[in-house]
């Protein structure tokens, strides 16, 4: 070979190593007149992280889904290599190389991590029985190759929705996927979960896969990601270098304007002498007391697994075995053992999981909304359609709600558009006392501070609001007070002004801090 043609071939190395693993050009999916993709391109590499960024309902979850291979686009083509490619089906996607975990985990609770892993896979004997020592020996070096801290034999439902989303992870390993898509990926880490994840998703890197990271957490894209593509409306709005753009250019980019920075919260006018108390008892002494004033807003901060869940739920009276009972400020006590008693008495509680607890998934919009409220909407015991719908809409108009058709089933709505929905029904159920567990989880940076603004506007019209969150900025940021929850049980109160770290400090047993020093 000539020097000149030793030349040729070291640069035509180069551009095969540099060409883009995945490209999208001119994508498009359309539902009817709709299109909720339309001319979307996209360039990726294998070796990077590459952000998919947009406001709820801009299209991510569309791509993925013809990515996947769930659905067929209707214009444009997917390339991999430099070729197009078609999908009939998402085992077609997988055998190409592509796979998801998404936000909703497919784990089968009852199995082990190996079955699991390598479900519709697993190896055989000769006379097609199960290969339990080849299938835990896969199993083993998988996950040893790719620092998977998991136990091949553990049942998954016994493990932490963390431990589940590596499974999930593993068994895309397992079918060697060139590109990996996480979705909404830290939404209930913890941050020592969140930073053991990015640790993996940058060995992943390291080896070659591309990885499509989908996230409203701009300081996790920023943390992890190489580039960066956001939508809106369908199309793509901005395309860049991650290290070359800036945070207010992705949040402009996403919701076609900026967004001002939150002052933190206003204090509330005076000393709320009057409030609600509550005590719960849930057959472990001591019960736990707290009280809230109407027109506040408070916080349960601590540790993932503290218990703030818990305690929320039972405050609620929807914790079995536990009994909530509280004194209104006007001096009225009841007692709460179930949802029904506390709708009936104005305490409210939006769950933290809407798809498992708080969404009827193949219902219509106006049917979720109105499911708390129909005894008020409804007149002597009959359910009017019209009335319904009247009464629903103008509270879904006020949220902003995005979709085609309030008939329409809620499953086919953004994760923002099912949060608002959820609101909705809690607005309408007319609440005296607002729990709200992980309220902005899976929302974007537009919907999230819509929402911010309704708990602000409800608490000026003297609502008393409960915030539960895993982002210690958001209570910061949104709450008046702040109440510290460790073991299902309140072992502190902080001020306005608190820090991240105090609250950390104070979720954290004495004992534990001492070991540590």
């Amino acid at each position: 070979m000539t020097p000149g043609a030793a030349r040729d071939a070291t640069g035509d190395r180069a551009r095969v190593a540099d060409a883009p693993l995945l490209e999208l050009r001119g994508l498009g999916k359309r539902y009817g007149a709709t299109w909720a993709l339309e001319g979307v391109d996209l360039v990726a590499r294998a070796g990077e992280v590459h952000a998919l960024l947009g406001a709820n309902g801009a299209g991510k979850s569309t791509l993925l889904h013809l990515l996947g291979g769930i659905a067929a686009p209707s214009a444009g083509e997917i390339r991999l290599d430099g070729t197009p490619v078609t999908f009939a089906s998402p085992a077609d996607a997988a055998r190409a190389g592509i796979a998801s975990v998404h936000q909703e985990l497919a784990v089968l609770p009852q199995l082990t991590v190996a079955e699991n892993v390598w479900l519709a896979r697993e190896p055989r004997t000769r006379v097609g029985a199960l290969d339990r020592r080849a299938l835990r020996q896969a199993t083993v070096e998988l996950l040893e190759g790719h620092g998977l801290p998991l136990d091949p034999d553990a049942v998954t439902g016994s493990l932490s929705v963390a431990n589940r989303q590596l499974v999930e992870i593993a068994r895309a390993l397992s079918a060697s996927a060139r590109i990996l898509s996480l979705d909404e990926p830290s939404a209930v880490l913890s941050l020592a979960e969140r930073d053991r994840l990015f640790e993996i998703v940058r060995r992943l890197k390291a080896s070659g896969l591309l990885v499509l990271f989908v996230s409203h957490r701009l300081d996790e894209v920023f943390e992890i990601t190489d580039r960066v593509t956001v939508l809106r409306n369908g199309r793509q709005a901005l395309a860049a270098e991650t290290a070359r753009t800036s945070r207010d250019a992705l949040v402009h980019a996403m919701v076609g304007h900026a967004v001002v920075a939150r002052p933190g919260p206003a204090r509330v006018a005076g000393e709320r002498a009057v409030r609600y108390r509550v005590r719960v008892d849930a057959g472990e002494p001591p019960p736990v007391e707290m009280a809230i004033g109407p027109g506040e807003i408070v916080g349960f901060g601590g540790l993932v697994g503290g218990g703030r869940t818990r305690l929320a739920r039972r405050l609620a009276g929807l914790e079995p075995g536990s009994v909530a009972t509280w004194r209104a400020p006007d001096g009225e006590t009841f007692t709460l053992r179930s949802a029904r008693d506390a709708i009936g008495h104005g305490i409210v509680y939006l769950t933290e999981d809407r798809k498992r607890d708080g969404l009827f998934l193949d219902l219509p919009v106006v049917d979720n909304a109105s499911a708390a409220s129909l005894a008020r909407i409804a007149r002597a015991g009959w359910l009017s359609r019209r009335r319904e719908r009247a009464a629903v809409a103008p509270t879904l108009e006020r949220l902003r709600l995005v979709a085609a058709s309030l008939s329409m089933p809620v499953r086919a709505l953004s994760g923002g558009n099912q949060q608002k929905v959820l609101f909705a029904r809690a607005l309408l159920a007319r609440p005296r006392v607002l729990v709200c567990d992980e309220p902005t989880r899976g929302v974007d940076v537009g919907a999230r501070e819509e929402i911010y603004a309704l708990l602000e506007s409800l608490a000026a019209q003297g609502v008393a609001v409960l915030v539960v969150s895993s982002e210690l900025k958001e209570l910061i940021d949104v709450c008046h007070r702040l109440l510290v929850v460790r073991a299902a049980r309140i072992v502190a109160e902080l001020p306005p002004g608190a820090r991240e770290r105090d609250i950390v400090e104070a979720a954290v047993p004495a004992a534990s801090r001492a070991a540590a020093a």
